[in-house]
């Protein structure tokens, strides 16, 4: 064992003796893979090595730890502290404005249809954004009920947006965005919600745009890992929730499957990731209705 290493409670970081190591041995990418699955559902295979050691290297640094035997020891004495930190280096958070416009199509033609009937509340509509990362898509979301719904102030329709990743949340509810994420946005749209903001640090440098009150007012950032109870209890009438299951193994796509159906009225939309061809069976009531979306029946 390295001399960098902290005593079994210890919550402070060791201090680093020598140069770090940078080698993941197979014993403990096993041992960080199974935290990952333990603690967020994630299921990474043997072909994801290297991307462990690039997401972690930067926690032993932040850490003086020398060695990712360390920092698997670490872990085990520390996660109360160290346990966000570890989940926000591992998650994904590859998104942008109006990804997979077929579905905001679907959002907006679909929620007229529900508005008009008349079994159901007046006015109330609410969508959530399971995976919202940095808030793109919810955002996304919200141009479209307002683009679509000029008196929406007069109607009852929310989102949630929830994510497991702090950062993005925190990013997300700043809702400032460089210029190059704008490139594919219409220009009136980017006019009309949102304006021109300082850059907020180096980490996103020159010209930047920010969400406007008629974007924020309408979505609210929660944090929720979807491996842990949700607090929630709906109804959702649109569920969102792209390029996540991409992450988890079978057993835990159905088990949240399972979840999301519980929370759907009948005529709910489910809309999933275009690389997830994983239709939900048939005993939970979804119908496929267009390209990865399904409806509750």
């Amino acid at each position: 064992m390295s001399p960098a290493v902290s005593t079994p409670n210890s919550s402070e970081a060791p201090i680093r003796i020598g140069p770090i190591s940078t080698e993941l041995t197979p014993a403990n990418f096993e041992a960080l893979r199974s935290i990952v699955l333990q603690h967020t559902g994630i299921s990474l295979n043997a072909s994801k090595m290297e991307l462990v050691k690039r997401r972690f290297l930067p926690r032993l640094r932040a850490l003086s730890l020398t060695n990712f035997g360390d920092y698997v020891e670490y872990l085990s004495a520390n996660f109360d502290t160290e346990g966000v930190a570890f989940c926000n280096a591992i998650t994904t958070n590859l998104t942008s404005f109006f990804r997979e416009q077929h579905h905001f199509e679907l959002v907006g033609t679909m929620m007229r249809a529900m508005l008009a009937r008349r079994d159901r509340k007046p006015g109330r509509i609410r969508v959530w954004s399971a995976g919202c990362s940095a808030g793109q898509e919810a955002y996304s979301l919200a141009i479209t009920l307002r683009e679509t719904f000029p008196d929406l102030d007069r109607l009852d329709i929310k989102i949630l947006a929830t994510d497991l990743d702090e950062n993005c949340l925190s990013s997300a509810r700043r809702g400032v965005y460089p210029q190059r994420e704008f490139e594919k946005m219409p220009r009136p749209l980017l006019e009309r919600y949102f304006s021109e903001a300082p850059s907020p640090g180096k980490h996103m440098p020159g010209r930047c745009f920010q969400a406007g009150d008629a974007l924020k007012s309408l979505v609210t950032f929660n944090k929720l890992n979807l491996m842990h109870t949700w607090p929630m209890r709906g109804p959702f009438d649109f569920i969102l929730c792209r390029n996540v299951f991409i992450y988890f193994d079978k057993d835990t796509q159905l088990q949240i499957l399972r979840k999301f159906s519980a929370l759907q009225p009948v005529g709910g939309y489910l809309c999933l990731g275009h690389s997830e061809i994983i239709p939900p069976p048939p005993s939970l009531g979804y119908q496929m209705t267009g390209k990865t979306a399904y409806r509750r029946v």
